[in-house]
């Protein structure tokens, strides 16, 4: 009887210490893009149930989601972080508007594509490795993941849950694990998807997704923490079928190896969230991504807690995580080590970076930080926190890629019309302890010839500012571009021609604005007629104002695109002085009327108010305003007159049109933009203006310029759009209409971008 109780007192004291001390529980996140989200639904329905994490280890998404948890955020937090708005501008490489830094920004051109060229004995090209600016998800990573690495001291057995993540050395054709270190480097190592995110450097080494070559890591799972349990979580959502129109679905098919989804033990769990309806890149509906998770994982619940008897409770898990997170160090910066580059680089990025060299919130430094990266002559930038235990604050080490030496733009526009026209630009970058571009462009085409030459010098300081010369020379030719139009729209022969030469300084206000303070000699030259009543031996009235301005303006601009913009808002108001001398010489149709000679001088205010302020669903509404004051007096002629007085040209298309109706010295013009996104990349757009001359400027008995009656006429345009948003430029087909006119209507085709560089009086 007694060996019976011996026996039995035996097998329970076994069993006691069988459910205290074993049944480790390992867990497998695998990679999957978006998809990878699913993870988070995983955990939440875990801890729900009281599910204990020992280990973790992943790849990719995996790796992200992972490390979120291991650095102490609850899966209430990491649900937060991902359905903000600030995660998809890290996932799309988009920048938040408070983080766009205006003064930086080069003048938008027709650009299409950029050819990078180096030179180092011998010139060669050099191509941008990413589609998605990854600045935005190293910062983040760097803010959410440094204080657990210092907390840890750079051991991940050390971190909230021991972690283990994946990535590809493609030199060595291997994968890596990291166990140790920078948890932010070795997360953006894993998650560098070849072409979608640029690689990660460290230790002289070239890491990519940890996808290309372990996309589930059972097996570092069982190497290097060999757990009583694993419980995988696979979110590759099989084999996809590769599709000859999507170039990731190529991509990934070609690099991603195909690999069985294994788990070693026979009591080892694997979960399969329902993700097949997903795209790897599907950056928009992470709460069904989150949620097939957890149903997932609810489902497999009764078999979870059938093979796992252990239990941690929602206040013994909450105490431990607090635990973790008390004793990570405050982000608190003091030096700043700059690599990459040589020493009088590094002391133009210091000085962007902590112009007062005192110690500094990584809050604070954020802002400098996205000023820096705006800086044309930065390529790539990679930061890294390492906590100083002697100082007690954290050293920023930052790895700087310079931009190329040479870049050469490429682009234009071609059009069912004849305003097709073609862009080359050049850009010539000097890095020192100041920053130097130079830049050169030409367009060319029927409508429209220009040539531009601007050298741009950025100086650091409190506050940063430039100094930029430039010149410029336009040719707009509105009767070859318009031959076939109708009579009523094609104007008589009209060919403009200016040329400018000046000094810009501007300096930031705030991070969405610039102050920019200007002047310019001007030479602008006017050739025309009259009338349409001429031929090839007539000579046109020509009309030539010479002479300079200055310019005191302000501008704000959140837009989102070039061309076909649908979200954010620009502002402009500015104010020039103007003076120069007129001289017309009438032509043969006037009679061979004597040279005329006359002095002009006169202010102007005018602003532009753009406004996408609302948005419900796939709809955008926006606001468009633009007013002009001016004392601006009338020229020798009407036609002349109306060529130097501003005008209102709303739509793409109106701005390859000379409408005379639309000019005057004092204006009020208004519209809204309607918005209708099917997809990211398809819009149609309606939009309606109305233009409000304050007094009409009309041509009387003697062609001359005169006044009509106030607020006595008002103009109408309007245009419906179709959009494709192209990675080489919108590819839109519109339906346009102008008041007034016995052809109102026009339909315009147009591949690329409809735009100029500035007239010598913008």
């Amino acid at each position: 009887m007694m060996q019976k109780w011996i026996k039995l007192l035996s097998i329970i004291s076994l069993l006691n210490v069988n459910f205290l001390f074993a049944q480790k529980v390992g867990l497998v996140l695998s990679g999957g893009g978006a998809r990878g989200f699913a993870h988070i639904g995983v955990i939440k329905a875990l801890e729900e149930n009281g599910i204990p994490i020992d280990y973790i280890t992943g790849t990719s998404a995996g790796a992200l989601v992972g490390g979120m948890y291991v650095s102490g955020t609850s899966p209430q937090q990491m649900q937060n972080i991902v359905l903000s708005e600030d995660f998809k501008n890290w996932a799309t490489g988009s920048l938040s508007d408070e983080l766009i830094y205006y003064f930086k920004e080069r003048e938008r051109d027709a650009s299409w594509a950029t050819v990078k060229l180096s030179y180092d004995s011998t010139l060669r090209m050099n191509f941008n490795g990413s589609l998605v600016n990854s600045g935005q998800i190293d910062f983040a990573l760097l803010e959410n993941h440094s204080a657990a690495s210092a907390g840890a001291d750079y051991d991940f057995n050390n971190l909230f849950v021991p972690f283990r993540c994946v990535a590809s050395d493609i030199k060595n054709k291997r994968p890596v694990i990291f166990n140790c270190g920078d948890l932010s480097q070795a997360i953006r190592a894993s998650i560098a998807y070849p072409l979608y995110i640029s690689p990660m450097t460290a230790d002289n080494q070239l890491y990519y997704d940890g996808g290309i070559y372990n996309n589930f890591p059972s097996d570092v799972m069982l190497n290097e923490f060999d757990p009583d349990i694993m419980i995988g979580v696979s979110v590759g959502g099989g084999p996809d079928i590769p599709k000859e129109d999507n170039m990731f679905s190529l991509l990934r098919t070609m690099i991603i190896q195909s690999q069985h989804v294994v788990l070693p033990g026979a009591d080892d769990i694997l979960i399969q969230p329902d993700v097949t309806n997903f795209g790897v890149f599907d950056f928009y509906n992470f709460q069904s991504l989150i949620d097939s998770g957890y149903k997932a994982t609810m489902a497999r619940m009764d078999d979870i807690k059938q093979a796992i008897a252990r239990r941690i409770s929602p206040e013994e898990l909450s105490r431990k995580r607090d635990d973790f997170i008390k004793k990570l160090h405050p982000l608190v910066v003091g030096d700043i080590i700059v690599t990459g580059v040589n020493p009088e680089k590094a002391k133009y990025i210091k000085s962007i970076l902590n112009p007062r060299g005192s110690n500094m919130l990584l809050r604070q430094l954020k802002p400098r930080y996205f000023r820096l990266l705006a800086d044309e002559n930065i390529r790539y930038a990679f930061p890294k926190l390492v906590y100083d235990p002697k100082t007690e604050v954290y050293n920023l080490e930052v790895y700087i890629k310079p931009e190329t030496d040479l870049r050469v733009d490429i682009g234009g526009n071609f059009s069912s019309r004849p305003i097709s026209e073609g862009f080359i630009g050049f850009r010539y970058n000097v890095l020192g302890p100041y920053s130097l571009g130079i830049h050169a462009n030409t367009y060319f085409g029927k409508l429209y010839n220009s040539g531009q030459l601007k050298l741009r010098l950025d100086l650091p300081g409190r506050p940063d500012f430039f100094i930029e010369p430039f010149a410029t020379i336009n040719r707009m030719d509105y009767y070859k571009s318009s031959s076939f139009f109708k009579d009523d729209i094609k104007p008589a022969y009209l060919l403009v021609t200016d040329q400018s030469f000046g000094l810009n300084i501007g300096m930031p206000a705030r991070n969405k604005g610039a102050l920019i303070v200007g002047g310019n000699y001007f030479n602008i030259k006017d050739r025309y007629y009259q009338t349409r009543n001429f031929s090839v031996n007539d000579t046109a009235d020509f009309t030539r104002f010479e002479g300079v301005s200055c310019v005191v303006g302000f501008e704000r601009n959140t837009l989102n695109r070039k061309m076909y913009a649908s979200k954010g808002s620009y502002l402009s108001i500015r104010t020039r002085f103007v003076s120069g001398n007129e001289i017309t010489n009438p032509g043969s149709k006037q009679d061979n009327a004597p040279t005329i000679s006359e002095w002009h001088q006169w202010w102007q205010v005018k602003m532009i108010y753009d406004n996408y302020f609302f948005r419900a669903g796939k709809y955008k509404l926006g606001f468009y305003a633009e007013t002009n004051f001016s004392g601006q007096p009338f020229f020798n002629n009407y036609t002349a007159t109306i060529l130097q007085m501003p005008g209102f040209y709303p739509t793409q298309e109106s701005r390859t049109l000379f409408l005379d109706n639309f000019h005057a010295p004092n204006y009020l013009g208004i519209g809204v933009r309607n918005v209708f996104s099917l997809r990211s990349n398809i819009d149609f757009r309606l939009e309606g203006y109305g233009f409000q001359p304050f007094q009409e400027v009309v041509k009387n008995e003697n062609e001359k310029a005169v006044f009509g009656d106030a607020l006595s006429a008002r103009y109408f345009i309007a245009s419906f759009s179709g959009i494709f948003h192209s990675p080489v430029g919108p590819v839109a087909m519109t339906l346009n209409y102008y008041d007034r006119k016995s052809k109102s209507f026009t339909v315009l085709f147009h591949i690329g971008y409809i735009l100029f560089n500035k007239h010598a009086l913008d």
